[in-house]
């Protein structure tokens, strides 16, 4: 850490801004559809992966130790849901940290980014993109439904609301340090 990354500590917070990403993916999230659990389901999928679900599974992009699941394809696209789920298709165990840096980029784009070796970028790939068309599947996004678009009016409802408490806020502030 250098002294300079106390910049940004050293400035106002923000509801909205620091929120939206998160309402955005609450949003999404309600309506994705799910798999249910089916333990042989998953059992063969972690196969087609090529590891062993009897054993700790591994990152796909990196070969770490898996620690999470990561969503193929974003649940949030354009702030809306995207169309991916939480489905088995959809879900590839992965480290904390290449769950991270991956975020909403290309799964491939990712994994060419790494430093892989040729060889071993190919194997993987490979398996991904045999794994994506076993399992994958793209939900309909419900925008036709009168509920979708009730959901999306609440969504904004809230970030407005969020705006408004970030007003008071600052208002606050200003009178706090002038008292």
């Amino acid at each position: 850490m250098r002294y300079s990354d106390i910049r940004r500590y050293l400035k106002p917070y923000s509801i909205v801004a620091n929120r939206t990403t998160t309402v955005n993916h609450a949003f999404a999230a309600a309506i994705a559809p799910c798999d249910p659990y089916d333990e042989q389901k998953v059992r063969d999928a972690v196969r087609h992966l090529g590891q062993d679900p009897n054993g700790d599974l591994v990152c796909v992009y990196c070969g770490a130790k898996a620690e999470t699941w990561d969503h193929v394809h974003a649940t949030v696209q354009d702030k809306k849901f995207s169309g991916f789920g939480h489905r088995l298709g959809n879900l590839l165990p992965c480290c904390k940290p290449c769950n991270s840096r991956k975020g909403n980029k290309v799964w491939s784009s990712y994994l060419d980014s790494l430093d892989l070796d040729a060889v071993e970028l190919t194997r993987r790939k490979g398996l991904i993109e045999a794994y994506l068309a076993q399992y994958r599947l793209l939900d309909a996004i419900p925008e036709q439904f009168h509920e979708y678009q009730q959901l999306q009016d609440l969504r904004q409802q809230v970030l407005k609301i969020f705006a408004q408490a970030d007003t008071l806020a600052e208002q606050l502030r200003r009178k706090a340090s002038t008292a």
